[in-house]
């Protein structure tokens, strides 16, 4: 059930928050984990160098001990007279109980100088005698006075001192002065002669394990554990344990100078810490249960796992009274916006992401009717601006009153208007991609007003709005003091035009009113504006147009007509007719200088003249044939064009552009008459040739020569014209006629090869035979016997 419920509120906000807190929680429980860590490894490593410093304490102690037995054992062994005693042979001699006894009497004096040795002896194999300090005795007697005890037999003793082995340490019990039985550490050592003979004696040197037993035990209460001392074979010479024996240190292998293990002592897991002696082969161990070494770590340890419960008990405290606390404002936004809504929160759903998406919808639908009341608002006020131009306001309600519900206010009692003409802009809509045309040209609107209304903004008042297919601003004039000025209003109409056409390719024609001193003469303004852009007509378009300065020139004296005689009209048509382009043109750029430029003249009159020349052009194309030719083409829809024409500029560019095509037309139709005329001429020409060479064959004297002075004409010239209209070249076309007609004589008559020549205007007969093989390829003669057979 309680997995269902999390499953249910996966996407919920508290459960994003319980993962939230749980991570924060956990932080503190890491670090927590990781001084712990920290910690116990700091005293672990603490716990091992205290270990280490005990253990070189005890080394430190017990090598001072050993070292003294090491020492006299070397003193005992270079002892010349043992030397001489083991091995000379002495026994049997009469000298060998003096020597004995002189041996004896320096172990005392040995027995003085190491006191802390707690007893000694030497053994002498061959006469089985032993040597005390001071005193000589038998094998049997040194181990009842030394060493009898059941743990070491006289058998087991005697095995130890003559068997062949290295020097050693090894446990050892003795007797003391009172009878009683001790524990010691021996040091045995071996002299031998052979390196197979049994040794010839031995020295042992015992040192009582209760002297050092107390050391031991001092270190021992300190660290809390047991000491041991450990031979090369980890036989124990030593130990505060009850026993000598121990399973894990008999069976284990101490290779290392030093180092530790855990094994189970006692039942309980402990640590074993050894290092080597220094001087001997001994090792020094120390076993301490696991308990004791990390009292404190343990200590450490729970406090950090009580710290780790209290914090996550507080922490699930915290989280479940910081959830509730938290969550109840969001609970209440849900349900204020479920009360408000259709939009309904479902169990499961993140509580987040629906007061997200409910505030989006909110700020939206406060966006659209913005974007709506603006919208209206822009509307109306464009409808009060077209009223205002246009002088039809209500007159019920005040100017006054009706601005400031249009968000409008004016500054001053000077006002202006400027209209602004969109020409066509092929070059901003082809730069923008993806829309409708009807879409860029609302783009092209949006642009052009909000540019020009913040460029007029920026020293006067001005409000945009499009009527009659065209853009007008409102312009109030700052009160600044002085007079409005109708040259700053063109330079802020020329900043305008050239930003518009520098950064968005848009081009536009400006006219601009007179200055006014009421609001109720912004209809007349507007008028004046209108007035000023019909003279784009004459002026042209993607101008500036001032009715002041129009009105200026209405005053001077305008001429009463338009330059444009009837002569002039008929020398355009003749020029067009003959397709002479340069002096067609001269005489159309003459004509509108002189009616727009020279003498400027009025609107209607430049109506007039344009219609003039319409009628001029028809007329042309009517002579020279192309309106009855192209009747349903080109030329109507040229004439089209020009009646469209808005300006005398657009016109007479227009204009020119018909003369080129006329004219070339016209051009290339006389070309081409001659051309045919040409041909005909040379056809006939020609003929008259062939005609000729057909009648003059038989004249010897026909040649090319003769043929040019019979047409008046030289003969290389008359050749070439020739072989141009035929194909062949003039001599060619006389010899073949030639010798068609020397082949029908061959044929038809039995004469001669010298009359056939004359007859057909060769000079002699080789002239003949030489031409005739060219063209047939054989001889006359050949070609009679091959006509005959």
């Amino acid at each position: 059930m309680i997995l269902n419920n999390i499953w249910m509120k996966r996407r919920s906000v508290i459960l994003t928050w319980l993962f939230s807190y749980v991570a924060i929680l956990f932080l503190p429980i890491l670090i927590g984990v990781f001084v712990y860590r920290e910690s116990n490894a700091a005293l672990e490593d603490e716990i091992h160098r205290a270990n280490d410093a005990l253990l070189k304490q005890v080394r430190e102690i017990m090598d001072n001990e050993f070292e003294s037995v090491l020492r006299l054992n070397t003193e005992i062994t270079w002892n010349t007279k043992i030397q001489d005693l083991m091995y000379t042979n002495k026994m049997g001699r009469d000298d060998f109980q003096y020597s004995l006894y002189q041996v004896a009497m320096d172990f005392k004096m040995y027995k003085t100088f190491y006191p802390q040795i707690t007893n000694f002896y030497v053994y002498y194999a061959p006469s089985d005698t032993g040597l005390l300090p001071g005193v000589v005795r038998s094998g049997k007697d040194v181990y009842e006075e030394v060493h009898d005890n059941p743990d070491l037999s006289y058998g087991d003793w005697m095995s130890m001192i003559t068997s062949k082995k290295e020097p050693a340490f090894v446990p050892m019990v003795y007797r003391g002065v009172d009878g009683s039985t001790h524990q010691s550490i021996a040091h045995i050592s071996y002299f031998t002669t052979d390196l197979d003979a049994k040794p010839e004696g031995a020295v042992v040197i015992l040192v009582d394990g209760a002297k050092l037993l107390t050391a031991l035990q001092n270190v021992q209460m300190f660290n809390g554990g047991e000491v041991l001392v450990l031979n090369k074979d980890n036989q124990i010479l030593l130990s505060s344990l009850e026993t000598n024996q121990h399973p894990v240190l008999t069976n284990r292998v101490l290779s290392e100078d030093q180092g530790s293990f855990h094994e189970t002592y006692n039942g309980q897991d402990s640590v074993f810490d050894y290092i080597a002696s220094k001087k001997s082969n001994l090792k020094f161990v120390t076993i301490m249960p696991s308990a004791v070494v990390w009292q404190k770590a343990i200590k450490v340890r729970w406090f950090t796992y009580i710290s780790i419960a209290v914090s996550i008990l507080g922490g699930i405290l915290l989280t479940f009274f910081f959830l509730k606390k938290n969550y109840n404002p969001i609970k209440q936004l849900i349900h204020a916006f479920t009360d408000e809504s259709a939009d309904q929160f479902h169990d499961g759903s993140n509580e987040f992401q629906y007061i997200h998406h409910m505030i989006s919808n909110t700020v939206n639908e406060k966006e659209q009717v913005k974007d709506r009341l603006k919208q209206q608002n822009y509307l109306l006020r464009s409808n009060f601006m077209t009223r205002l131009l246009k002088g039809r306001l209500d007159n019920q309600i005040p100017i006054e009153d009706a601005l400031p519900a249009f968000e409008m206010h004016f500054d001053s009692d000077q006002y202006a208007v400027l209209l602004l003409y969109l020409e066509t802009n092929d070059l901003f809509f082809s730069s923008i991609k993806g829309k409708s045309d009807n879409e860029k040209a609302k783009l092209l609107q949006f642009i052009v007003a909000n540019v020009v209304e913040e460029i007029m903004n920026t020293r006067h008042i001005g409000y945009m709005t499009e009527i009659d297919n065209m853009l007008a601003c409102i312009i109030n004039f700052r009160d600044t003091g002085q007079a409005g000025s109708l040259t700053e209003l063109r330079q802020m109409a020329s900043e305008a035009q050239q930003f518009l056409k520098t950064k968005f390719q848009i081009e536009l024609t400006v006219s601009i009113s007179n200055i006014h001193t009421s609001i109720v003469d912004l209809s007349i303004a507007y008028k004046e504006s209108v007035d000023a852009m019909e003279y784009k007509l004459i002026m042209g378009r993607k101008e500036i147009i001032s009715f002041h300065e129009i009105q200026n020139e209405a005053q001077n004296e305008i001429p009463q007509g338009y330059y444009y005689p009837l002569q002039v009209e008929q020398q355009l048509i003749n020029f067009l007719k003959i397709g002479e382009y340069d002096r067609a043109k001269e005489t159309l750029d003459s004509i509108v200088d002189r009616n727009l430029k020279i003498n400027q003249i009025s609107l209607p009159l430049a109506r007039c003249l344009m219609f003039d020349l319409v009628s001029t052009m028809v007329k042309a194309l009517h002579e020279t044939g192309d309106a009855q030719e192209e009747s349903s083409g080109g030329s109507l829809k040229e004439i089209e064009k020009l009646t469209a024409c808005e300006t005398m500029q657009d016109m007479h560019e227009q204009l020119t552009e018909m003369l080129w095509e006329v004219c070339s037309n016209n051009l290339a139709k006389r070309k081409s008459a001659l051309i045919q005329v040409r041909h005909q001429d040379l056809e006939t020409l020609a003929q008259n040739i062939v005609r000729f060479i057909q009648e003059n064959y038989q004249d010897p004297d026909m040649n090319i020569s003769m043929i040019g002075l019979r047409f008046d004409m030289k003969s290389t010239y008359l050749s070439k014209l020739f072989r141009e209209q035929t194909g062949e070249g003039l001599l060619d076309y006389m010899n073949k006629v030639r010798i068609v007609k020397a082949k029908e004589l061959i044929e038809s008559q039995n004469i001669t090869l010298n009359e056939i020549s004359s007859l057909v205007g060769f000079s002699d007969v080789n002239a003949l035979i030489r031409i005739f093989k060219k063209y047939e390829g054989v001889t006359p003669g050949k070609y009679k016997e091959m006509y005959l057979k």
